[in-house]
C-alpha cells in the first residue's frame, strides 16, 4: 500500500463525509459505520490491522465474545456497503473527485480517481458514463485486479436492478384474464400467474415484482406503460385463461413498457393436463427474450420439471387460490386442497412447499399454538427439499420451525440458503427481517424491508413494514409518512392503521393514535389486534378502556398470552406483563419481540427481562 502522504488526506475525509451525509447512506446506520471506522483506520496507517474481530467489536457494536466463525456480520455488512458504494457513485458520487471501494475479499478501502478504467463484460449492456475528466492528482492506496473489478462491477449493476443483463431485467407479471365458464375457475388464472412469478423470480439477476403488488391490477384495464411505471419495470407479461372441458388456451404477450414495444407472444392450445408445461414453457421464452443468461444448472434443464397429475396440479392451483385469501377458512380449505394434490401425486414438490406455507401462517390466521403445527411444517418442507433441492422457499419454512424453537443460528443459516436459492422472493426477505427484528439485530432489519419493498413496490405491507422500522428506531415523522403511504395504496389496510396509530402515540399524539388503533381493530379480527388498541388506551390513560379489552381477552380461551401480556403493559402494571410474557414463551409464540417493537421498552431495565430473554437464547447484547 502507498504511503497515505501520497495522498490528499483532507480530500478523502471530505469524500467520505459526503457519503455519510448521502440519501443513499442516510438510513444504513452499520454501513456508514464501517466505512467511517475502515476509512479513519487505513489513513491512521493501521490498515493491516482491520481484521473481522476488530471491526465488528469497534465498529459494529459487537462484545468481547465475538466470533466470526460464527456470526457473520463483518462478512454481510462488507458486502452491503460495497453494493451501497456503486449504488451512490452510480447516481449522488457521479461526480466524485475521487472513489472510496472495498475490493471482494478485503476489509481495506481503496481510494481511486473517478476516471479510473471500469472493464465491461461485451454481454452487458451499454452502461451510460460521463465524458473523460482530467486524470486526478491522487494516486490509489489499492489497485484491484482486474477480475474484481469486473465482480464488482455486476455486482453494482445487479444491485441496482440489472443484474448481468441490463435494464430490460426486470418484469411484472399482470394477472392473467380468466376467459373461462364457471364460478370457480378463477382459481386458474390466478393460479398460473403466481407460478409465473414463482418459476421467473428464481432466475438470477431477473427482477420480478412480487404477487402482492402484481396482483393489484387484477381486473383492472392497464396500459403497459402504466404498470411499468406505477411498478418501475421495464417489461410487462400479459395473458389471459380459457378452459373449455379438458382444452385449454394460453396467450401471453411480453411488452416493453418504455416504448410499449411487443417484445415476444405466445398462444398454446393445449390439455389442460399441459397446465404446468405451459407455464414452464412460457417462463423459458420470456428469459430468452430478455436475453437473461440462465446459470449452466438452468441451462441444463433440456424438459420441463416433473409434470404432476392433472388433477393434483389443479387442487394444487385451487388451495393456492384460497391461501391467498389469508382467511381462517380460506386456509382451512388450502390445506384440503392440498393434502389432496399430494396424495393424488406423492412426487409434486410444490403442494408440500404451499402445505408448510399454510402451516407457517396458521398461528397467525388460525391462532393455532405453534407447537401444533412444527411437526407438519418440517415434514411438508423437507419433503419438498428431497423431491427438488432447489426450492428456497423450503429453506425459509425451515428457518420458521427453528425460530419458534429459539435455535438462531439454525434459522439464520436456513434464511440465508433461502435468500441464496430464491433472492427474488419478497416474502423471504420480511420473513429474514423479523428474524434479525427478533434477534435485536436492528441495523440489518432495514436492509431486508427495503429490498421487500423494491421487490413488491405497490404492495401495502411491504411498505408499513418498512415505516415499521423507522417507528421502532424513533424516526417518527419517517414513518408516519410511510405508514401514510401504505394506506394511499389500500386505504383499508389494517396494518398499517395498526402501525400508524402506535407512531403517533409514541410521537405524543394520543388523540390520533387511538383513532388509528380503533380503525385497525375495526378492519381486522381477533385478539392479537384487539391487544395493541388495549395497549394504546393503557398508555395514554384511558385506563378502563384498557381495562375492558383485557377483561374481553381473558375470557377468550384462543387469545395468546402476548396478546394480554401487552395489555397489561399499557397499563403499567409489570409484575402481570411478566407472568403473561413467560406464558407466551412456552407457547413458543413469535410475536414476543422483547428486542425489537417500542411497546416492551418500559420492561428492558426490569431483571425479569434478561431472564425472559435467556430463557429464548437471546441477549440484550445481540
Amino acid at each position: 500500500m502507498e504511503k497515505t502522504q501520497e495522498i490528499d488526506i483532507d480530500a478523502i475525509r471530505g469524500e467520505m463525509n459526503r457519503i455519510l451525509e448521502s440519501r443513499t447512506f442516510r438510513p444504513a446506520q452499520s454501513q456508514r459505520d464501517f466505512l467511517r471506522y475502515a476509512v479513519q483506520e487505513a489513513l491512521a496507517g493501521r490498515a493491516d490491522q482491520m481484521k473481522e474481530y476488530r471491526i465488528g467489536t469497534e465498529a459494529l457494536g459487537r462484545d468481547a465474545s465475538f466470533d466470526p466463525r460464527l456470526d457473520p456480520i463483518v462478512r454481510t455488512q462488507a458486502r452491503k456497503l460495497r453494493a451501497r458504494l456503486e449504488k451512490y457513485y452510480a447516481d449522488e458520487g457521479l461526480d466524485s473527485p475521487l472513489r472510496i471501494g472495498f475490493p471482494k475479499g478485503s476489509y481495506v478501502p481503496s481510494f481511486l480517481p473517478p476516471d479510473a478504467p471500469r472493464p465491461q463484460d461485451p454481454t452487458i449492456n451499454p452502461v451510460e458514463h460521463t465524458p473523460p475528466r482530467p486524470r486526478s492528482r491522487f494516486r490509489p492506496i489499492y489497485l484491484l485486479p482486474a477480475a474484481v473489478v469486473v465482480l464488482l462491477a455486476w455486482v453494482a449493476i445487479s444491485r441496482l436492478g440489472g443484474g448481468l443483463f441490463g435494464d430490460n431485467a426486470s418484469i411484472a407479471v399482470l394477472p392473467f384474464v380468466n376467459l373461462s365458464e364457471g364460478e370457480d375457475s378463477e382459481f386458474l388464472s390466478d393460479g398460473l400467474t403466481e407460478e409465473l412469478i414463482d418459476s421467473l423470480a428464481q432466475v438470477p439477476g431477473l427482477q420480478i415484482v412480487a404477487r402482492t403488488s402484481a396482483f393489484r391490477f387484477k381486473g383492472k384495464n392497464v396500459d403497459a406503460r402504466d404498470a411499468g411505471q406505477k411498478l418501475n419495470v421495464r417489461n410487462v407479461l400479459v395473458g389471459s385463461v380459457r378452459k373449455s372441458g379438458d382444452r385449454l388456451r394460453i396467450t401471453v404477450q411480453l411488452n416493453n413498457t418504455s416504448n410499449g414495444e411487443q417484445l415476444w407472444s405466445g398462444s398454446y392450445d393445449r390439455p389442460a393436463s399441459d397446465a404446468r408445461a405451459i407455464q414452464w414453457e412460457i417462463s423459458r421464452a420470456v428469459t430468452n427474450a430478455l436475453g437473461v443468461r440462465r446459470p449452466h444448472a438452468l441451462l441444463a434443464q433440456s424438459v420441463a420439471p416433473h409434470r404432476p397429475n392433472p388433477g393434483a396440479y389443479q387442487d394444487y392451483l385451487r388451495g393456492k387460490y384460497f391461501w391467498n385469501k389469508l382467511t381462517r377458512d380460506g386456509l382451512r380449505t388450502a390445506i384440503e386442497y392440498f393434502d389432496k394434490s399430494i396424495a393424488q401425486d406423492p412426487s409434486f414438490a410444490p403442494a408440500y412447499i404451499a402445505l408448510a406455507d399454510s402451516y407457517v401462517i396458521a398461528p397467525q390466521v388460525s391462532a393455532a399454538p405453534p407447537p401444533t403445527v412444527l411437526s407438519k411444517i418440517r415434514a411438508a418442507a423437507a419433503k419438498a427439499l428431497d423431491l427438488d433441492p432447489g426450492l428456497g422457499e423450503a429453506h425459509f419454512d425451515l428457518a420458521v420451525c427453528a425460530e419458534h424453537e429459539f435455535d438462531w443460528p439454525t434459522a439464520e443459516r436456513e434464511f440465508q440458503q433461502g435468500l441464496k436459492l430464491s433472492p427474488g422472493s419478497a416474502i423471504g426477505h420480511l420473513w429474514y427481517s423479523k428474524f434479525l427484528a427478533l434477534t435485536g439485530r436492528k441495523s440489518e432489519v432495514l436492509t431486508h424491508r427495503t429490498v421487500a419493498a423494491e421487490l413488491d413496490p405497490v404492495s401495502p405491507y411491504a411498505v408499513q413494514a418498512v415505516a415499521g422500522y423507522h417507528s421502532v428506531m424513533g424516526n417518527y415523522d419517517q414513518a408516519i409518512a410511510q405508514f401514510r403511504s401504505a394506506l394511499a395504496l389500500d386505504p383499508g389496510f389494517g396494518f398499517a392503521h395498526q402501525g400508524l396509530g402506535v407512531a403517533y402515540i409514541l410521537k405524543g399524539m394520543p388523540a390520533e393514535g387511538i383513532t388509528e388503533l380503533q380503525t385497525a381493530n375495526k378492519l381486522m379480527e381477533g385478539p392479537r389486534r384487539m391487544a395493541l388498541l388495549g395497549w394504546g388506551y393503557g398508555v395514554v390513560g384511558q385506563k378502563a378502556e384498557a381495562r375492558r379489552v383485557l377483561d374481553t381477552l381473558l375470557n377468550d380461551t384462543t387469545a395468546p398470552a402476548i396478546a394480554i401480556a401487552q395489555v397489561y403493559i399499557g397499563l403499567g402494571e409489570a409484575d402481570e406483563a411478566f407472568a403473561w410474557i413467560e406464558k407466551a414463551i412456552d407457547q413458543r409464540d413469535l410475536d414476543v419481540t422483547l428486542l425489537w417493537d417500542s411497546p416492551y421498552q418500559p420492561l428492558r431495565s426490569d431483571p425479569r427481562f434478561a431472564a425472559a430473554l435467556h430463557r429464548m437464547k437471546l441477549t440484550a447484547k445481540q
